[in-house]
């Protein structure tokens, strides 16, 4: 009966759309690799419209598939999967709003340190300038890449995707891990809490 009822709840057109959640809450990397493509539009929109800046808008959609992917077994196949869907990317929303990461600040802090710093010498430009070196010397080389393509080159996704020659979906997660351990490195260095 329950199954029934589920079924009758369908939208026209959606009778695919049941089995593909039943294998999301099983763990199926197949069928969260089919929602993402199915929810990657909706959600970048959303959050471009929250957030009002592209690139936050992509961090926070990465942000939300990452956060369904390990909590796949929260969903329940009995309630509509949108409003799970939307609360984690508001969620995710909110938290890019509330926490300027602590490498932001000081990525921020370095590009604008560093658009000045030609015409000085010994300043607080040469110390960020020297610190961000410093820590980037100890990531790995290809998140160090990733870094430097968005960082001090100023590259969109797209373009670092078209540089690198991988999708934009790697782009997104490789830089979201890169920017993780340089902030572990920053921590590490006393530069940041």
């Amino acid at each position: 009966m329950e199954e029934k009822n589920l079924k009758e709840n369908l939208k026209p057109g959606n009778e695919g759309q049941e089995e593909l959640l039943k294998n999301f809450a099983a763990g199926d990397k197949r069928a969260f690799s089919e929602i993402m493509k199915k929810y990657r539009h909706k959600a970048l929109n959303f959050a471009y419209r929250f957030l009002g800046d592209m690139d936050e808008a992509e961090d926070a959609a990465q942000d939300c598939f990452v956060k369904m992917y390990f909590n796949h077994k929260k969903y329940e196949l009995s309630r509509p999967f949108e409003p799970w869907f939307y609360s984690i990317l508001a969620n995710c929303c909110r938290d890019r709003i509330r926490r300027q990461t602590r490498f932001a600040i000081f990525a921020e802090r370095f590009k604008m340190q560093a658009a000045t710093s030609e015409s000085r010498t010994g300043t607080i430009a040469e110390d960020y300038s020297r610190i961000f070196a410093q820590a980037m010397q100890k990531l790995a080389p290809d998140k160090r890449e990733i870094i430097a393509l968005r960082f001090t080159q100023d590259l969109s996704y797209q373009e670092i995707a078209e540089a690198l020659g991988i999708n934009q979906g790697t782009v997104m997660s490789r830089l979201f891990r890169a920017k993780k351990d340089l902030e572990k490195i920053l921590k590490g260095m006393g530069v940041i809490d």
